[in-house]
């Protein structure tokens, strides 16, 4: 069994001990992490646990790792030498192994809409798609996850109505994601709950949201259909967003049987 966990930790520096715990706790194969917030990723604690860390990151912003309980044959980051995006060095990172690859990404938020912010969001999906277009096959062994600040269907949303137009769901963020699914995506939880409502993957730290599961889902397990076909769970981590000083994502966490 295959079990992979995508989990925006704000902060690896104040998240820290709580990772270390889960991964003690949980022993995914693969834990893929959002806005680390480093340049240089505190490494030690998880090797003596037995992971290798794979980290491509910024001073105080971004960053993205992949943790992994066997050596990569090969890592990239970002979008390689197809696109020249100094952003995209702290917001993507994929490693191979044998003839799987895992990516974990962290796209950006994109407020305010219209901005060049939101703009950028956009040709983010669209370069993604180019990047998996340009090096792989929708035949390929591929998990995608992370943050993708996007919440793709009205039941990802805890109010569709308050939230139309305003940032992580507008219809061309929408279409943006989508056209990245297109290509030979999966989304693993609604795979396997297509109409599943009111579990979501974030909840802002105001306003006692996560109590009151006032949330968005807007991180994702993605795979190709390969590994799809071989999906038997997927399920957020409510436990963890519960903690004291919580990151304001929960983890997601799918098993594949292979």
């Amino acid at each position: 069994m295959l079990k992979v966990v995508s989990w925006n930790v704000n902060s690896i520096n104040v998240r820290k001990e709580q990772v270390l715990r889960f991964l003690e706790e949980k022993q995914p194969d693969f834990l893929l992490l959002q806005e680390t917030k480093v340049e240089h990723f505190p490494k030690e604690p998880f090797q003596r646990l037995g992971y290798k860390v794979y980290h491509a990151g910024g001073k105080g912003r971004n960053g993205v790792a992949i943790l992994s309980k066997e050596e990569a044959d090969e890592t990239v980051i970002g979008f390689g030498d197809l696109f020249q995006d100094v952003q995209a060095k702290e917001r993507l990172i994929g490693c191979r192994f044998k003839d799987l690859y895992v990516f974990s990404v962290y796209v950006p938020n994109g407020a305010p809409v219209e901005s060049d912010y939101y703009y950028y969001k956009l040709e983010f999906f669209y370069h993604l798609r180019e990047y998996l277009e340009k090096n792989f096959s929708p035949q390929d062994k591929i998990i995608l996850g992370g943050d993708f600040n996007v919440a793709l269907q009205p039941q990802d949303v805890y109010d569709p109505l308050l939230f139309e137009g305003q940032i992580c769901f507008t219809e061309r963020e929408r279409k943006a994601m989508s056209y990245l699914l297109d290509w030979g995506l999966i989304d693993t939880f609604r795979l396997l709950y297509p109409d599943k409502k009111g579990l979501f993957t974030w909840w802002d730290y105001q306003f006692s949201a996560f109590k009151k599961n006032l949330g968005m889902r807007l991180d994702y397990i993605l795979a190709t259909k390969p590994l799809a076909q071989h999906l038997k769970e997927c399920d957020v981590d409510l436990k963890t967003r519960g903690l004291p000083k919580p990151s304001d994502h929960a983890p997601i966490i799918a098993m594949f049987d292979l």
